[in-house]
This record gives C-alpha cells, structure tokens and sequence, in this order.
C-alpha cells in the first residue's frame, strides 16, 4: 500500500497520534472516535444528574450536535444546548467541558458530522471497526 493516502483516519483524542498523523498524511481528514467521545462525556456528566431522564435527554443533545448535517445547523444546535444547559451552575459546567474538550476550535471538526462528511470515512466513525 505503498503511496495509498487515507481519505480520513479516526482515532481517540490522543494529541501525539494526531500530530503525526498530520505530519505523516497532512491531507487526511482527523476524525475523533465518537466511541471514546461518547464515553468520555458519559464519564464526566452522566452521574450528576438526577434522574437518568434527565441525563439522557443531555446525551441527545450532545449526539444532536454531533449529528449536525450542517455548519449553520450546528451553530444553532450547540446555541439551543448551551441555552438549555445554562440554568444551574452544574450544567453549565457540564456545557464548559464540552466545549472546551469535544467543540473548542481546531477540534469540533474532527467529530461533528457537518465536517467529517466532507471525507470518504463509509460512515466509520470508531476506532474499534
């Protein structure tokens, strides 16, 4: 497979793996596992909440998010989530580590569909395929 390019790499969050990926196919599209994205937020949030209700009406916002078919529909979807998780100090701390881990710039193009659909990826989105 000498001189084969990927169209798109997916790997968990680990910087040094996606320096060099960036180093080694600087015209591959990085995408985030949303395997380890999905578990990583479940980590973080999922046992302040409540009521599992609660929780998972918080996971499908994120999931919404990330499903994003569009740039402009996920600037909407991400004000809705942060509108609707801003009422106590805890989900606003829930939204903060989102952004800051999952959306901050340079990395919400890496997991949030209305980018990676840009690459050949046959909808793999895990590591683990």
């Amino acid at each position: 497979m000498i001189g084969v390019i990927p169209g798109a790499i997916s790997t968990d969050c680990d910087q040094a793996l996606r320096n060099a990926i960036s180093e080694i196919f600087p015209d591959s599209g990085t995408l985030l596992c949303l395997w380890h994205a999905n578990k990583n937020v479940q980590q973080h949030c999922k046992a302040k909440f409540t009521s599992a209700e609660d929780y998972n009406d918080f996971f499908k916002a994120w999931l919404g998010i990330i499903q994003s078919p569009s740039v402009p529909e996920y600037h909407a979807r991400l004000l809705q989530f942060e509108t609707q998780y801003s009422e106590t100090p805890e989900h606003l701390a829930y939204v903060e580590y989102i952004q800051d881990t999952w959306l901050k710039p340079g990395r919400a193009e890496s997991p949030v569909q209305a980018w990676t659909n840009q690459y050949t990826h046959f909808s793999i989105t895990v590591t683990s395929r």
